[in-house]
């Protein structure tokens, strides 16, 4: 069960991701939290993964929480996806990575998803 701190950061970086999305972006894990005011980026784990399962899974959305991505290699982390990604080769990462992000960049109801968040 997730905390109330946690499903508050995930509504707060929900509009980034979104706007993110929409403008076929990433961003990387430290300008996200630097955007939310949130001082150690690794305290995104928790409301990105409560993103991913109780938000996007839930609804059959794409992953959005994907384009959040690690300075130095572009990629997101292991747990962008449910299964995480130890089975897989770097290439298949890479590989999966980019079929995921390309879903999140032509999925066009992320501000529907916006409108059901905040309400």
């Amino acid at each position: 069960m997730a905390t109330l701190l946690t499903v508050h950061r995930a509504l707060l970086a929900l509009p980034h991701l979104v706007q993110l999305a929409e403008s076929h972006d990433t961003i990387t894990y430290g300008e996200l939290a630097r955007r939310m005011r949130v001082p150690n980026p690794r305290t995104l784990a928790w409301p990105l993964w409560y993103i991913r399962d109780e938000i996007c899974r839930k609804r059959k959305l794409p992953m959005i929480t994907a384009i959040v991505v690690t300075k130095g290699t572009g990629l997101p982390g292991a747990g962008f996806l449910p299964e995480g990604t130890r089975h897989l080769t770097k290439e298949q990462i890479k590989q999966r990575f980019e079929e995921v992000r390309d879903e999140v960049f032509a999925y066009p109801g992320w501000q529907n998803l916006l409108r059901e968040a905040e309400g």
